[in-house]
């Protein structure tokens, strides 16, 4: 009797019509066509990316990718990725750089030659579950994924992701793709010996586009020069500030700028930053050609930063400028200066009165004998006819809002002997008028016990003159911010553009396989460094322009907490464990869930960077009617000084730990416009707990 062994083209037939075959081997001897024309045609990686492109149509799948093996077959890159419309590319994010530790039931199955073939990433083995996770990140339900040779040995693999929908492989499909993935295999050995050098060139490439964001998105002037001190480019804030065009521009010498003082050129050109403000004249600008300018105004009051710019040797490679237009808050600051004169000098001349309080007699007395034209005074005046005779009447005649500040947290504590004095700013509704008040009180005479038999005050009507003294406030904290945030800014930027340049060159000059790994490893954490400091940049701007939005959904904490764990679970050090209890309840509100991620992420990467051994821990509960969310760490801790100041805009404890300074601040702001508190506790040296609460109903 004859056996009959069966082939995979007998499987085919048997499970396959021969329409669908027909169907099949049309579509693929096409497919087949366009990836040999794309790959053949062209020799970079846009090539490839087209061909896989041609692939995913082809399997009407939703991601197709490459992964190639290092040399030890022990670490895999995500080198080529396409996606369809509306699918999240992962390749940057957690593709990077895996070893057989991320993933070692996958890379351990390629290796050996192997198929992955998964109908749902719901039910992949118990060995698997590393891949399991990484997989639901990717929100992926079905996959494929064949090993792929070149020169006779395996280099990695080609995979196909279904994501909107489960998918049943059959033969047949195995079959095409790997037809498919041995043509593909061929520009892949092609590229090889190239790889290294583009993938590094690649990541030069991401750090100017993050550069170039940096570039046009900040609200104030950036002026980029040459080692010569030529113009290389300029932002759009910038022409607005100066009133001209970039044809206008590129390529005068800044050192010849007639409105730079020489002194200021030489710091740059000896390495030196250098602050300074100048009144910058568009006359001299026009009357010695300098450039064409539009601008009317003979002189802008201008704020600006000058930057040496370096590489790792030292050497200057050319300059950056800074500039701020502080021509209207500066007319504004000496305006409100020379009324505050006025208004002073109104306060000295019958604005002021005298009151005091006997604590033993509990009665009040106002003193207005030094007084004069009171009767022109409405404040003054009534106090005259209507003094406060008691500690009640005093209390009534506070604005209902400022009863608890003045009372309870000032007036009250000096009359139990807690403070000796105290300065307030304060309303009072006298004759059904709101005034304002500063007042300067004082105990004397004290009593025994400690506490004073006497309090007495100087107090004065600002009422006229508050609204401008709280504008003179906004301005010149505006301007110590804006000074301060430009300093951070131009520090935290520089110094992962520095390390990115500088790696840069290091790893095309060395040969070393081990050090090129290690020097480019360097380049992609400072590449996310700049993506969080442009995040983090965009976020307060936001803030400070009330546009920053929030999308309010039922939410489910949990699933927060758990994405945020999941997130973060490969970025811990060594030493450092990060837990979260899977098996705590749900609980669901109405917030915005990203935003609540945000400041949850925000939490456990300050615990990362301040925890070297131990563990972070995320937790959540109920307390009332609000939801407390906290995250635990075991790091050095926080003093008691700094927490005080730990949510402040551009704090930071730890000088040498890159940032913004601007996380906390951030995650204040979305707390507290979803109606809830933020806070820390800490004990220095033991570790900190940020946590913060919400409302269950909103």
């Amino acid at each position: 009797m004859n056996t009959y062994e069966y082939t995979r083209e007998d499987l085919i037939e048997e499970n396959i019509s021969s329409s669908k075959v027909l169907v099949n081997t049309i579509a693929l001897r096409r497919t087949i066509s366009d990836v040999l024309t794309l790959l053949l045609s062209a020799n970079d990686n846009a090539a490839i990316d087209n061909a896989l492109l041609s692939i995913l149509r082809f399997f009407e799948v939703e991601r197709v990718y490459i992964g190639i093996f290092d040399e030890t077959c022990s670490v895999v890159d995500f080198t080529h990725e396409v996606t369809s419309d509306g699918i999240i590319s992962m390749r940057e994010d957690i593709l990077r750089q895996l070893t057989d530790e991320d993933i070692p039931w996958w890379i351990e199955q390629i290796k050996t030659g192997k198929d992955i073939i998964i109908f749902d990433t719901a039910k992949m083995p118990e060995e698997a579950a590393t891949e399991q996770h990484m997989l639901k990140l990717q929100e992926v339900l079905s996959l494929l994924a064949l090993p792929v040779s070149s020169a006779g040995k395996i280099c990695g693999f080609i995979g196909l992701d279904s994501v909107r929908r489960h998918r049943t492989w059959n033969a047949l499909d195995i079959e095409n793709l790997r037809i498919l993935a041995d043509i593909v295999s061929i520009a892949i050995e092609r590229e090889h010996d190239k790889h290294v050098m583009e993938h590094s060139a690649n990541l030069m490439l991401k750090s100017e586009v993050k550069f170039r964001i940096i570039f046009e998105k900040l609200p104030w002037g950036v002026e980029l020069y040459d080692a010569d001190g030529t113009m290389l480019d300029l932002n759009d804030a910038d022409l607005e500030i100066f009133g001209t065009t970039r044809e206008n521009v590129i390529g005068v010498n800044m050192f010849r700028n007639p409105n730079i003082p020489e002194w200021v050129n030489q710091k740059l050109k000896k390495g030196e930053d250098v602050t300074f403000t100048l009144d910058y004249n568009f006359h001299i600008v026009r009357e010695e050609g300098y450039y064409s300018t539009s601008i009317e105004d003979e002189t802008k009051h201008l704020l600006v930063k000058g930057v040496a710019l370096k590489d790792i040797q030292n050497k200057i490679f050319g300059y950056l400028y800074i500039v701020f237009d502080n021509s209207e808050d500066h007319h504004k600051t000496e305006q409100i200066e020379y009324n505050l004169i006025k208004l002073r000098t109104a306060v000295d001349t019958g604005e002021s009165f005298i009151w005091e309080y006997d604590t033993a007699k509990q009665t009040f007395s106002v003193d207005l004998s030094l007084n004069k034209n009171i009767n022109k005074n409405s404040a003054l005046s009534y106090l005259k006819k209507h003094q406060p005779r008691t500690l009640e009447d005093f209390i009534s005649t506070l604005h209902p809002d400022d009863v608890d500040k003045i009372y309870n947290r000032k007036l009250k504590r000096l009359m139990n002997g807690e403070i000796d004095n105290y300065v307030a700013i304060y309303r009072r509704i006298l004759g059904g008028k709101q005034f304002w008040f500063n007042s300067n009180v004082r105990a004397y005479k004290f009593n025994e016990d400690g506490t004073p038999s006497k309090i007495i005050s100087y107090t004065s009507n600002i009422t006229e003159q508050r609204e401008k003294e709280n504008e003179l406030i906004r301005v010149k904290e505006a301007d110590k911010l804006k000074s301060a945030f430009l300093a951070n800014m131009s520090h935290e930027i520089r110094t992962p553009l520095n390390a990115i340049v500088g790696f840069s060159d290091i790893v095309a000059e060395t040969s070393d396989e081990e050090e090129r790994k290690e020097y480019l490893e360097i380049i992609h954490k400072n590449n996310d460094l700049l993506l969080h400091l442009i995040d983090d940049i965009l976020d307060f701007s936001r803030i400070e322009s009330d546009t920053l939005d929030y999308h309010i959904t039922e939410t489910d904490i949990k699933e927060i907490c758990g994405e945020v764990f999941l997130a973060n679970s490969l970025k811990m050090k060594p030493g450092v464990t990060l837990v979260f209890d899977k098996d705590l309840p749900s609980i669901r509100l109405k917030t915005d869930p990203q935003r609540i991620m945000q400041v949850v992420s925000n939490f456990v990467n300050n615990a990362i960077k301040f925890t070297e051994e131990g563990s972070i821990t995320i937790s959540y509960k109920k307390e009332g009617n609000n939801l407390r969310v906290s995250v635990q760490d075991t790091g050095i801790g926080i003093s008691e000084k700094d927490r005080s100041r730990i949510f402040e805009r551009f704090i930071k404890i730890n000088e040498f730990k890159q940032g913004t300074g601007l996380g906390l601040t951030i995650s204040k702001t979305i707390i507290e416009s979803l109606h809830g508190t933020i806070g820390v506790d800490s004990v220095q040296g033991l570790g900190s707990t940020f946590w913060f609460t919400l409302p269950l109903t909103f």
